[in-house]
């Protein structure tokens, strides 16, 4: 981080920052200018006489100066300042020292933290808050490109005609068209979730290398959910898909279906699996996030089960007869 250190004496205060390897420090005459323009991230402006006035054991004031405006300047300011404190510190303890009084008169109260869970803690609750998301994320994104090929992408190629003078039955067309869709989402799916497997596992980044271990249980579950999600928005999409012109216009068409999708899976982002109240699990989606959330904590309420599956059960049906009332129009069908 590039500082500029203004030191109005040689301090020591200058010194123990310019040790600091986290810290580049740089001179600058023209601080705030410096600080728009980004060639400084923070300015440290130690006032003459510091060493003394501590040695007075006196207050010192000193100055930091940073861009607001700036992530990074942001970031350097509270560096600084904890690198300050640090310093600030160990002056403490050398006045204690000297008057013979102990560290543990200024700590009256020791506190001890214990974890539940020291090794995969951590690792389960970064998934509680990412895995549910991302998991309505890949059921919506996944089915789109087969659906609209399958749809409008048939319609442009001139291949739907043909395909429906064949002696297979309408509905079996859209059977077959359903089932590909859904493959196609759920490999979609499962390569996207390999992905985030191979993150978990890896000592840089969000995860940190936390080992997650869930239960069979957990995974076939969750497995089964996004498994009916994805029937659920492969049938959406394909009549969504039927009805457009083109291949262009389906794509319009399914655009805000993601972006209508995010709301109310974001709206439980934050939710505690141990605590989710009974109407989340009435919501669309909303109860997709929480059920995986419970899932992953472990957590298997079968009132909050059969409400959840009772529903997806009903998207389902839903969706799948939207989608043969599409294919059934011929105006639908042939429109052009």
């Amino acid at each position: 981080m590039t500082v500029a250190i203004i030191d109005g004496g040689n301090s020591s205060l200058a010194r123990f920052l310019k040790e600091q390897e986290i810290l580049k420090p740089v001179e600058s005459t023209a601080i705030e200018d410096d600080l728009k323009n980004g060639d400084i991230l923070l300015a440290v402006e130690i006032p003459a006489g510091l060493d003394e006035s501590i040695a007075a054991e006196r207050p010192v004031t000193l100055v930091l100066t940073y861009d607001n405006a700036s992530q990074a300047s942001q970031l350097a300011m509270n560096t600084v300042r904890n690198l300050i404190d640090s310093y600030a510190a160990a002056i403490v303890r050398q006045r204690l020292e000297t008057r013979n009084i102990g560290e543990e008169l200024l700590t009256p109260v020791l506190i001890e933290t214990r974890l539940t869970d020291k090794e995969a803690g951590m690792g389960k609750f970064m998934l509680s808050l990412l895995l549910p998301l991302m998991l309505v994320t890949f059921c919506v994104s996944g089915p789109m490109g087969a659906a609209v090929d399958l749809g409008a992408g048939e319609k442009e190629r001139g291949t739907l005609e043909p395909l429906l003078t064949t002696q297979a039955g309408r509905l079996s067309l859209l059977w077959g068209k359903f089932i590909a869709v859904t493959i196609m989402g759920l490999l979609g799916t499962a390569a996207s979730l390999a992905g985030l497997y191979i993150t978990t596992r890896l000592d840089i980044g969000l995860f940190q290398g936390a080992s997650v271990s869930l239960e069979v249980k957990n995974i076939l579950l969750i497995g089964i959910v996004i498994m009916l999600m994805t029937m659920v928005f492969s049938a959406l999409e394909l009549a969504i898909s039927i009805f457009a012109r083109s291949f262009k216009e389906a794509q319009t068409y399914l655009s805000p279906l993601m972006m209508i999708s995010f709301v109310p899976t974001y709206a439980t982002y934050m939710l505690d699996a141990k605590n989710i109240d009974l109407f989340y699990f009435h919501i669309p989606l909303a109860n997709i996030t929480c059920i995986i959330k419970e899932f992953l904590a472990g957590i298997y309420n079968y009132t909050h089960m059969g409400i959840t599956f009772a529903w997806i059960i009903v998207y389902i049906v839903g969706a799948i007869l939207f989608a043969r009332y599409m294919f059934g129009k011929e105006e639908v069908v042939f429109r052009a």
